[in-house]
């Protein structure tokens, strides 16, 4: 009896693309919330908004950098699966 491949079974280097996929729309989605704190503090002159607005940015940018580096990791580790070809 043959047991055949399974066409769902990911592969190790399949696995770091998807995960590059996800992260990718992630940075993009914060990408987007910081443009819209970005936006928000350029038009407001209310103070509470604009504190608002900083902590926002600031939240948002830590987050990037931490998706970024993460990102980084994970192209290190698909170069790895490329040049073992």
């Amino acid at each position: 009896f043959f047991q055949g491949c399974n066409p769902f079974a990911q592969t190790g280097r399949s696995k770091l693309q998807n995960d590059r996929v996800s992260l990718n729309q992630q940075i993009i989605k914060e990408m987007r919330m910081r443009a819209g704190a970005e936006n928000l503090l350029r038009a407001t002159t209310n103070n509470k908004v604009r504190e608002m607005a900083v902590l926002e940015l600031s939240y948002v940018n830590s987050n990037l950098q931490l998706l970024m580096e993460h990102l980084e990791g994970l192209n290190s580790s698909v170069e790895v699966y490329q040049n073992a070809e």
